[in-house]
């Protein structure tokens, strides 16, 4: 586990136990947890979720999404929340990475403020950030600070999967 970092990842046998049980521990002892299938060093789709509706901010940035056929990055963050605070410094700063974002609809919620929209998408930690394709769909979520090599990587992969459909 990486201090510096806003989850871990733990990794069980369902055969010996439930996810209800380990879901249940890791909240015992004062964890968030969530069970996510799949493995994070795969690039492929982890899962197919629409955006929620209803929110002026969102609805915008998938609007011009849509208008000008480019994928949405939703970053999810607080001002308070060091690992955020380092991908504004390093990440975002990154000059591959702001070009990437040039091809893209960056959007920037602070969490603080939009705690509704926060809670409809599923924060349980920050960073959060969403990779959405024009059409709403979600198809990758990153938790967790991500270092320009690893968020560039990220980019290239959802702007071939928008040109590729």
């Amino acid at each position: 586990m990486l201090l510096d970092r806003d989850e871990f990842v733990v990794t069980y046998d369902p055969a010996k136990v439930s996810e209800g049980t380990l879901t249940a521990t890791i909240k015992r002892v004062g964890y968030t947890a969530q069970i996510v299938s799949g493995s994070n060093s795969d690039l492929a789709s982890e899962e197919k979720i629409v955006l929620p509706q209803g929110f002026p901010l969102l609805d915008a940035a998938l609007a011009q999404a849509q208008k000008e056929n480019k994928p949405l990055v939703v970053d999810l963050f607080a001002s308070w929340c060091l690992p955020c605070q380092r991908m504004e410094q390093n990440t975002f700063s990154d000059a591959t990475v702001k070009a990437l974002l040039q091809k893209c609809v960056f959007l920037r919620v602070d969490t603080d403020q939009q705690p509704a929209l926060a809670k409809e998408v599923g924060v349980v930690g920050l960073p959060d950030i969403r990779l959405v394709t024009p059409d709403g769909k979600v198809v990758r979520k990153l938790r967790g600070y991500q270092d320009a090599e690893a968020f560039a990587k990220y980019l290239t992969w959802l702007l071939g999967e928008v040109k590729n459909r």
